[in-house]
């Protein structure tokens, strides 16, 4: 036999044996002698207004799982107390969702000497709902309190009802409101009396600033959207705390209300620095890219004034990078942001190589904490050539309300872009782009997350003489837009195969991730899109399909993705049916 073939077989069964040696030693983490029997099954029965996933989330006591026999997991017991405690949860619940009649009913069916089964049974009951809903006391307001009738007896409901009068009137002045409702109920409708105690309208009066030490006090006066002496408005004080912890130079920022006169408010805002620099190293591998690494150097507080320097560089299969960036915040006014980078760039495709050395010149405006207004002017050469000088403009408006930008599990991300070379600063090339994006997200049952992206754009030539350099044109296909194709693959091609890409562009997709347990989850897809060489050819019968599925690890430095993608619709500039994708981050 051959040697190497031996030595597979002794290192297999010397695993196998350590295995066992493993299951018959390590001792189960926490496992005591206990008379309580173990907990082989949880049924919940008659619910239809909750899901019975949701019910379980709020209980302690679990079934014990089909693999407790291995010595180092620990059975789920029968608790008496937690499971007391667990049915009040389910209780509460439902009353606070309306369902004031609620009634849990459990079974315990004993399977053998060692083991039960609890069933629990929900008779909701009928639903209360709002018939009548008054405000007394408080001036100026629009009553949203009243526009509640026909709502569900839900505490989520009413509270949202209470905020939304309470902030009003204190973006009126009135920082010291009190409200408190009265709910009378009568055959499952509910009558709601909101009492508000305005008190005096109110000036703001000295702001105290505490906890800088390199920040000047005069940075941080300069984040703030309200003056001494100003009405009280508690939506400035807030967009103050966003933007001052949005300068990146704070750990934490927290503006309260000091002890006052009767009609001023003194503001005391207090903070904790970050350290100010920072160096961040990285690598890794994708389909796209194959192997990379990347490194930045930031400084958060260069020469004061909260202004950050940034350092940073990318190489990988394809292209490399290198920007020096400027960061100046409150620029004029507390709501602008001033950036000003140098960058020198390779992009490698299979149609072309060019090398880019430039600058951008953008102003930020925010709107509100989830909206942006971005201006930019960007110039350079193209492959430090000085008769391809380029010159463009370009406007944008962002809206951001996802609740984490590396694995969002509910919100919106939309943005919409117009670009413009040649016209105003004269170039090579004259066009003018448009591009437009949304994201959504939202949890589902079964532990899920429902993603939905839509994207497209379109490229409107100016002058033909130039026409629009490859590098500027859409391209689709890759680990994150069409996944049943290559990177670039879907779309136009030139002779030889190569993308060209094109001059309009369409994208969709659909995906459910999916937390199976600890730190892995699942993810099933359906994209579609394509480009075409046209502007603003969108034709829906044109559109290429793909389908997949993937694992999701939640590492501590984001998501790490292994997709494979489908492809549903032929293609005959592609021989590959099944793409295999490997990356960092979600696909949007």
């Amino acid at each position: 036999m051959d040697e190497k073939l031996i030595e597979n077989k002794v290192l297999k069964l010397r695993a196998y044996f350590i295995l066992v040696a493993l299951m018959v030693v390590v001792p189960a983490r926490g496992e005591t002698p206990s008379d309580d029997p173990i907990v082989r099954w949880l049924h919940i029965s008659g619910h239809r207004a909750i899901w019975g996933g949701e019910l379980k989330a709020l209980m302690i006591t679990h079934a014990s799982p089909w693999y407790d026999f291995l010595p180092w997991v620990q059975a789920r017991r029968y608790d008496p107390l937690a499971l007391a405690s667990d049915l009040e949860k389910l209780r509460a619940y439902y009353r606070d969702l309306g369902y004031l009649a609620v009634a849990v009913h459990l079974t315990v069916e004993q399977l053998s000497a060692d083991e039960i089964g609890l069933g629990v049974h929900i008779t909701e009951g009928p639903l209360t709902r709002i018939s009548r809903a008054s405000v007394i006391g408080g001036e100026d307001i629009e009553n949203a309190f009243e526009q509640l009738v026909g709502e569900p007896l839900s505490r989520d409901i009413v509270n949202k009802g209470v905020s939304q009068v309470v902030s009003g009137l204190r973006n009126k002045g009135y920082a010291f409101v009190r409200a408190e409702v009265e709910t009378t109920i009568v055959a499952q409708q509910a009558e709601l009396v909101l009492k508000l105690t305005s008190g005096p309208v109110c000036s703001l009066g000295t702001v105290h600033v505490s906890g800088n030490k390199a920040v000047s006090e005069n940075t941080i006066s300069r984040g703030l959207t309200f003056q001494s002496g100003e009405l009280f408005n508690e939506e400035a004080l807030q967009k103050s705390q966003h933007l001052l912890y949005r300068a990146g130079v704070f750990r934490s920022v927290a503006l309260a209300l000091k002890d006052s006169s009767e009609n001023r408010v003194d503001v005391d805002v207090r903070v904790s620095e970050r350290p100010f620099q920072a160096l961040r190293l990285g690598a890794g591998y994708d389909t796209d890219e194959d192997l990379w690494i990347s490194g930045a150097w930031t400084h958060r507080n260069f020469g004061g004034g909260a202004r950050q320097l940034k350092l940073s560089g990318r190489i990988s299969g394809n292209n490399r990078e290198t920007v020096l960036g400027l960061r100046q915040p409150y620029f004029i006014s507390s709501n602008n942001w001033l950036n000003i980078s140098g960058f020198v760039q390779r992009e490698r495709q299979a149609a072309f190589v060019q090398d880019e050395l430039g600058g951008n010149l953008s102003l930020e405006r925010n709107i509100t904490t989830t909206a942006d207004l971005i201006a930019q002017f960007s110039g350079g050469v193209v492959d430090f050539s000085a008769d391809s000088a380029f010159a463009e403009m370009e406007v944008g408006l962002l809206m951001d309300t996802r609740d984490d930008i590396f694995d969002p599990q509910s919100g919106m991300l939309a943005q919409f872009t117009v670009r413009e070379r040649g016209r105003f600063f004269r170039s090579d090339s004259e066009f003018l782009q448009a591009t437009a994006e949304g994201r959504w997200f939202r949890r589902i049952p079964l532990r899920s997350v429902l993603a939905l992206r839509v994207q497209g754009g379109m490229i409107f030539e100016l002058r033909k003489a130039g026409g629009v350099p490859n590098v500027e044109h859409f391209f689709a296909g890759g680990l994150n837009s069409v996944r049943g194709w290559g990177l670039n693959e879907l779309g136009p091609k030139d002779h030889e195969g190569n993308p060209t890409g094109g001059l309009s562009r369409v994208e969709m997709s659909m995906e459910i991730r999916t937390q199976v347990f600890f730190s892995l989850g699942t993810a099933i897809f359906v994209d579609a899109g394509n480009v075409d060489a046209k502007s603003g050819a969108f034709n829906p019968g044109s559109l290429k399909y793909a389908v997949g599925a993937g694992l999701r690890y939640l590492s501590p430095v984001g998501p790490v993705r292994f997709d494979v993608g489908y492809r549903m619709s032929d293609d005959s500039t592609v021989t590959k049916r099944i793409q295999y994708h490997i990356s960092l981050g979600q696909a949007f």
